[in-house]
């Protein structure tokens, strides 16, 4: 049941992870009125979603008006897994060092964030995503920014699914990002790099454990 907050994102937000997860097989109808009727939301929502998740090519809508869901492999996660580290480690090249001061406060108010989260036993996807987007941020370079946010709304749903997997090593995980801003303090990029390539890595191995669970 889908309530309170914006009911248009939820619905995306819900349908989105339906499909990377499996519970929509590919080539699965996607028939609004049943849509609405499962989650207790009205048809507008639910088309909102299918044209925001078409966009995404996550369904295919055809002529006749019908939805159909394209479907989502493990090699789809290793594959959007793979394009963040690219993107994100060609961000942290690109800092300046006054860029890095500028923002350094901001990553240490996301990981103070993630640890008081961490402390309330609560998931926060949101956090943790705008600490890899500041990273990309800071690299001045308005091309990647956009590359990068043309994915965020996947990349969060990753996050989401796999902070599900991994809630019970969350000070593990936050101390990854720890580590990142220390080696940034530093001035050692490729260290920095290193870092966030393993830290994704295992994240796209734990997400993929998530769907697998299924």
């Amino acid at each position: 049941m889908i309530i309170n907050r914006n009911i248009s994102t939820q619905v995306v937000d819900h349908l989105r992870k339906e499909i990377i997860l499996g519970r929509y097989q590919e080539g699965e109808p996607l028939v609004e009125t049943s849509v609405s009727k499962e989650l207790g939301v009205s048809r507008g929502p639910v088309r909102e979603a299918i044209s925001k998740l078409s966009s995404e090519n996550l369904i295919e809508k055809f002529s006749n008006g019908r939805n159909a869901v394209v479907g989502f492999e493990l090699e789809d996660i290793r594959n959007l897994y793979d394009t963040r580290i690219l993107l994100e480690n060609h961000a942290l090249s690109q800092i300046t060092e006054a860029s890095y001061s500028e923002a350094r406060e901001k990553l240490l108010h996301f990981i103070k964030q993630m640890e008081e989260a961490d402390y309330y036993e609560q998931r926060d996807v949101e956090t943790d995503l705008a600490f890899h987007h500041q990273l990309v941020k800071m690299s001045g370079n308005k091309s990647l920014r956009l590359l990068w946010s043309a994915q965020r709304d996947i990349f969060r749903t990753l996050i989401d699914i796999t902070s599900e997997v991994t809630f019970t090593n969350q000070p593990e995980i936050i101390n990854q990002h720890i580590e990142i801003v220390k080696t940034l303090d530093e001035g050692n990029v490729e260290a920095a790099q290193n870092l966030l390539k393993t830290h994704l890595s295992e994240a796209c191995d734990h997400c993929c454990r998530g769907k697998k669970l299924i």
